[in-house]
């Protein structure tokens, strides 16, 4: 049975609550993808689902201004102490309340895998996006090697609510979105974490091998896109 938004607040928040701001990745994920945005400083930045708040720390010292926004009440309190100096709102990423045509840069890392309308998420990106913007959006692929082998399928959070889907298939709501590719990469986190987990020599060659997998079976894809304006907007 498909969730109602209270239901998916309700699990975040107990999330949020129970892991405070270990509930998600840690600061050290972050810094790697303002590096594929190529993010400069002094502009506007906006995270989507920001979670903890690490993402914004992390776009903080490179000097950007920052908002986040989470459907969770407790995310929010979390980011409030994470990063005091962001802008927090909560609200539903499918009705952003911010307006029109205000970041230079907008992220939306590992969660719209878990909105209720996909669409009308990227709809609102999209919406408040400059037309000169760079959006990175992180999701996660159907078809990754490691739940083949070891007979998963989804990530952590799959227990709320989960669309997976493989790259082509994550291509066609950006393009329907109005969204240009600029850029897919595999998600450098994973080999990195695989890398300081491991000890020694073994977390090196760990590393190295995850850098080695095709794309089409990574864990997750991060892609890179440029809003595309009609004449009429």
């Amino acid at each position: 049975m498909k969730p109602t938004a209270d239901q998916i607040r309700d699990w975040y928040n107990r999330r949020y609550t129970a892991h405070g701001d270990e509930a998600m990745r840690p600061y050290e994920a972050y810094p790697p993808v303002l590096d594929l945005l190529g993010v400069r400083a002094g502009a506007s930045l906006l995270d989507v689902s920001c979670g903890t708040g690490n993402l914004l720390r992390a776009a903080l010292a490179r000097g950007l201004r920052v908002t986040g926004v989470d459907l969770s009440d407790a995310a929010a309190r979390v980011t409030h102490r994470t990063v005091p100096e962001a802008g927090v709102a909560v609200c539903s990423a499918e009705t952003l309340c911010l307006r029109d045509n205000r970041f230079d840069y907008v992220t939306c890392l590992g969660s719209l895998e878990h909105f209720l309308d996909i669409p009308a998420g990227l709809a609102e990106i999209h919406r408040v996006a400059r037309p000169t913007a760079r959006v990175a959006i992180m999701v996660p692929n159907r078809r990754f090697l490691g739940w083949r082998l070891l007979g998963r399928r989804g990530t952590a959070q799959q227990e709320i609510r989960e669309t997976l889907l493989s790259l082509p298939e994550w291509r066609a709501p950006f393009r329907s979105a109005g969204f240009g590719e600029i850029a897919v990469h595999s998600d450098p986190w994973q080999a990195d974490r695989l890398r300081r987990g491991g000890k020694g020599s073994l977390g090196r060659v760990a590393g190295q091998l995850w850098r080695l997998l095709p794309l089409a079976v990574e864990y997750q894809f991060i892609f890179v896109l440029r809003p595309k304006r009609t004449a009429s907007s």
